[in-house]
């Protein structure tokens, strides 16, 4: 193992920005391709301990901070002060304008923040949509801003240690009850010395990444990774990703960024918006290590990345596929980084009873899973049975365990789930403890295989989200819908995650049952919620939605029964193509003066296409989060309305709840203006 001096990021910081005070540590392309601001290492050092001095003299040490900024260098500049302050960061995401997002709501409920830190636009925001929720009382706002230059003579060193916390990281996806992963300054400096040695890092580090702050791989590989080698980064927008994700890969060849990275659905995105002409030029042979992780990974995606953008000098020896979770801060395996992806081919049918028989991959039962590589740095890494907790024997699936370093202090203010979670030990021996990832996988020949999860979670463009927290949010959509029936699960459809909701309904609404009016509920209260959109629902009979004895839910039985057609149907939904194509031709046709109903035409045909729903079912009236325009979509539809029509339209309109008549009305007075 790796020796490491320091104890705490504040130890680390301090050397780096000695050594490279003018170096400039983040860069931020607020298009993604375009710099907008830069901040060196010296000016960093001053900012960080002048917000830590306003904090220090207000908030005593373990406080928790929450930090509530858009992606870009105010929010890690203010990470960093509540590192240097003893305060404990919480990062998270701000609330939408129209509604306090129950994660965030069950967030400071949990940590009981004494603070939030933020932008004084989010302060205004917050304070004049949120100001009445009880959960913000009490609780005190400091405005990045605010934070006067020159305070930073008045900084004291906190004097931490490596068991201090240094940031509360709470689980993506969970709405009912969010666990906050208690990561201390030791966690932090031991996964980011594994992901130094494992990515060959040092101080000529350069990435280029547009992850989410607030999620592990974002915060610790893409933020904190640079400021602990002493090199740096290229902050994207998640949105601006989303709005032209071509932009990345042409900023990774403009900056020579050589560590980026994402989950399956970002390899499978710029692959489906790919346009030889945004491309001239480009070179991505800068690129190594092109990590992909945070659901299991997929060869197929691999593949096919690696072909679209072989002409611009892309191999696939460059991808990095790796394996790691927030309860161990972030990495747990990866491979070599000049080793080309490690696929195995095994019987389909054996693998689904737990059984590792391997194949030809050529052949028709044979499934390709990609290795995630090996553990580093005392890492541990056991394949457990679940129920026995013995460890399994080769070629057989279990759960992962793991133990080192990394590993966190266990959930904020949950000692059970703790135990549960980060105390496991070998029934056997009493080895342990080991963290229980609820993953399952498989070692052959030292190399990690995922190959699913025990715990029922969804994975949808690499971000988790919690059964429990979606059935809890469709049963309440409508009054049709039975309280505590409602399976949620997800399906593969064309090899990417989708959900679906099998859902019983009250008796009293059999006879007289709208079922149109219920999906429509169900969706729209998916999508604004969860922000992800319906794939299929199915309506059934009370007391038909398998449970046990105890009456739980038993999704991979109703998951089951709807593949194989066997539930007792009383009515059914699912997202597909729609067979009215009249509007589709709208989608190619441009106009230099457009009318309202012209408008009008191509936002109906954009949202039938896309959102897989007849023309004639949509009602302008209605929000156009009852058709489930998720955030991906909404942030898609902008960015085709701005090809279309030649003109920017705002990014907001289309995330914020709206129906699609002011969406018409809106664009209708852009255009005038715009033609004016």
């Amino acid at each position: 193992m790796t020796s490491i001096h320091s104890e705490t990021m504040v130890e680390v910081f301090e050397e780096n920005s000695g050594k490279f005070p003018a170096k400039v540590i983040y860069y931020y392309l607020e298009d993604g391709l375009n710099e907008s601001s830069r901040i060196t290492y010296r000016e960093m050092n001053a900012r960080v301990k002048a917000i830590a001095a306003v904090l220090q003299d207000q908030y005593e040490k373990g406080a928790r901070a929450l930090l509530l900024f858009p992606t870009g260098i105010e929010f890690i500049v203010s990470l960093f002060g509540c590192f240097y302050s003893g305060i404990i960061g919480v990062p998270a995401y701000p609330p939408r304008k129209n509604r306090l997002f129950g994660r965030f709501e069950a967030i400071v409920n949990d940590c009981r923040p004494s603070l939030i830190l933020t932008t004084r636009k989010i302060k205004e925001d917050i304070l004049k949509n949120f100001a009445g929720e009880t959960c913000l009382k009490g609780v005190d706002f400091v405005a990045y801003e605010d934070v006067d230059a020159g305070m930073e003579s008045r900084w004291k060193n906190p004097g931490l240690c490596a068991d201090d916390l240094a940031l509360l990281q709470y689980t993506s996806g969970s709405t009912g009850a969010p666990n906050g992963v208690m990561v201390s300054h030791g966690n932090i400096l031991r996964n980011s010395e594994t992901i130094k040695e494992s990515f060959g890092h040092d101080e000529n580090l350069m990435g280029v990444n547009w992850l989410p702050a607030f999620h592990d791989m974002g915060l610790i590989g893409a933020l904190i990774q640079p400021a602990y080698v002493g090199g740096s980064n290229a902050i994207i927008p998640p949105n601006s990703f989303l709005l032209r994700p071509l932009n990345w890969l042409k900023a990774i060849s403009r900056y020579r960024g050589n560590t980026v990275g994402g989950p399956n659905f970002a390899l499978d995105y710029c692959v489906e918006r790919f346009k030889p002409e945004e491309l001239d030029g480009t070179d991505l042979s800068c690129v190594r290590p092109f990590f992909c992780g945070a659901e299991p990974v997929r060869s197929e995606s691999l593949e096919s990345f690696s072909e679209t953008f072989k002409p611009y000098h892309f191999r696939s020896d460059q991808f990095y596929p790796c394996y790691g979770l927030a309860e161990s801060v972030l990495i747990v395996t990866g491979g070599g980084l000049f080793d080309d992806p490690v696929y195995l081919s095994v019987d389909t049918r054996e693998i689904e009873k737990g059984r590792v028989v391997l194949l030809p991959g050529d052949s028709p039962d044979a499934k390709t899973f990609v290795s995630c590589g090996y553990p580093w740095q005392g890492t541990t890494v056991k394949i457990v049975h679940p129920e026995s907790c013995i460890v399994n024997p080769p070629g057989e699936v279990g759960e992962i365990w793991v133990s080192g370093p990394s590993v966190a202090r266990g959930y904020w203010n949950k000692p059970e789930e703790t135990e549960r979670t980060f105390g496991a030990r070998l029934a056997d021996t009493g080895e342990g403890p080991f963290l229980r990832t609820g993953d399952l996988g498989f070692i052959h020949k030292g190399h990690l295989y995922i190959t699913g999860r025990i715990k029922d979670l969804i994975i949808i463009r690499g971000l988790n989200h919690y059964p429990h927290d979606i059935e809890q949010t469709a049963a309440k959509a409508h009054e049709a819908l039975q309280s505590g029936s409602v399976a949620a699960f997800s399906v593969d459809e064309a090899g990417e995650e989708r959900l679906v909701l099998v859902c019983e309904i009250r008796r009293t609404h059999l006879r007289d049952l709208d079922a149109n009016a219920v999906f429509e509920a169900l969706r729209q209260a998916i999508t604004d919620t969860h922000q992800i959109q319906v794939h299929a629902i199915a309506l059934i009979r009370t007391n038909t939605l398998p449970k046990t004895s105890s009456g739980k839910i038993q999704r991979l039985t109703a998951k089951k029964e709807y593949l194989g057609h066997e539930l007792e149907l009383l009515d059914s939904w699912k997202a597909e193509h729609p067979s009215i194509t009249t509007h589709h031709s709208a989608l190619s046709t441009q106009n230099s003066t457009l009318s309202t109903q012209q408008i009008e035409f191509w936002l109906i045909a954009w949202l039938s296409k896309e959102l897989k729903i007849p023309a004639e079912s949509i009602d302008i009236t209605k929000p156009v989060t009852a058709y489930g325009l998720d955030s991906l979509k909404a942030v898609a539809l902008a960015r085709d309305a701005e090809e279309h029509f030649g003109i920017e339209w705002p990014l907001e309109w289309f995330l914020e709840e709206t129906t699609v008549k002011a969406l018409i009305t809106n664009g209708k007075e852009l255009l005038d203006k715009f033609d004016g």
